[in-house]
């Protein structure tokens, strides 16, 4: 499984505790086996905690239909271009039994129902230039916003570490995985209370709830995951977190297509030129903070280690949480962006 994802070696179930072991058992339980897109933020377990939480009280609790969230966070994967949720996604629709709308899907064709494909144009416009307004009548619906942002987050961090062209696989338990150890999808029709992942987030900086979501476990969830991502920051000086957090904004986390990719700028391009004002022992860190979240997928090997090499200190734990903060930052400002 360590092969499977980049940068890190994580934590298998088998050596989890505390909060790690009950946030895998919970997922097990109510989402799917511990696959590498579950594994890869393991060495952080209050990144874990309050991610899985926004996850399951946007995506899969209360009385929201699991087919229109489903589209919603395909929209958001395909607004990504992370082929691996997109076919995790598409896979859902299927287990759902909604192979008919998956295919079309798949063909890019516009789903026959209005109201699905409202929110799958919306979520696919989102993080990019030009978003949609939401389709929403009378306001926002939570485990819609939620579950679009939560996917913004995670697929950054997917794009980052896990390999190229992996694929899940129908996830269908009857079906032959597609390596060892792909995760397998159960539990998706059952109802599920809200708020039972609160108790994960004890301990956790409890940041300001949204909006959208204010007064809901979406929104104490949501304002967890940001809070607790933004410690992040603290691996990078005052002025390589400004840095960072400067360009991420001047984007505004928005993805940076292949052909605007930092890593295809010339010396002296807009990112070598943000960095510049920086001692060089403090670029390596704001350029990955940076990548995590407007191009994750050019993040290498090499830069993980070379930033690694300037502190004997910083760990996979380091690792995840530097990620995690370049990703959820750029999604801070998707969030501000939506026409809620």
């Amino acid at each position: 499984m360590s092969s499977l994802i980049r940068h890190i070696t994580p934590v298998s179930p088998d050596r989890a505790d505390g909060v790690l072991a009950e946030v895998y058992a919970q997922v097990d339980a109510e989402f799917s086996s511990i696959g590498p897109a579950v594994m890869m933020m393991s060495p952080a377990p209050q990144l874990m905690a309050a991610g899985w939480s926004l996850m399951r009280e946007a995506q899969l609790a209360g009385d929201v239909p699991p087919v229109d969230r489903t589209v919603v966070a395909l929209g958001a994967a395909r607004a990504n271009g992370l082929a691996y949720d997109v076919e995790a996604y598409l896979s859902v629709l299927r287990l759902l039994g909604e192979a008919e709308l998956a295919d079309a899907v798949a063909r890019w064709e516009r789903p026959a129902d209005d109201r699905l494909a409202a929110l799958l144009s919306w979520a696919s416009s989102t993080g990019v230039a030009g978003g949609e307004p939401e389709p929403f009548p009378g306001g926002p619906v939570a485990e819609h916003v939620g579950t679009l942002l939560f996917t913004h987050f995670v697929d950054r961090v997917a794009a980052a570490m896990l390999p190229p062209g992996l694929t899940p696989g129908t996830m269908d338990p009857g079906d032959e995985p597609a390596f060892e150890g792909a995760p397998v999808l159960h539990g998706l029709r059952q109802a599920l209370p809200p708020g039972t992942t609160l108790p994960l987030l004890a301990g956790l900086p409890a940041g300001k709830e949204p909006a959208w979501a204010a007064g809901l476990p979406i929104g104490t969830a949501y304002a967890a995951l940001t809070a607790t991502a933004a410690q992040g920051a603290g691996l990078l000086s005052p002025a390589a977190s400004e840095t960072a957090e400067r360009v991420l904004a001047d984007h505004r986390g928005r993805r940076l297509t292949a052909d605007a990719s930092p890593d295809d700028t010339p010396p002296g391009g807009p990112l070598d030129d943000a960095l510049q004002g920086l001692p060089v022992a403090e670029r390596a860190g704001a350029r990955l903070a940076i990548l995590a979240g407007l191009a994750p997928e050019t993040i290498t090997d090499a830069e993980v280690a070379a930033w690694r090499a300037t502190d004997r200190r910083l760990s996979d734990h380091c690792t995840v949480h530097l990620l995690a903060y370049g990703a959820m930052t750029a999604v801070t400002h998707i969030e501000s962006d939506l026409t809620l």
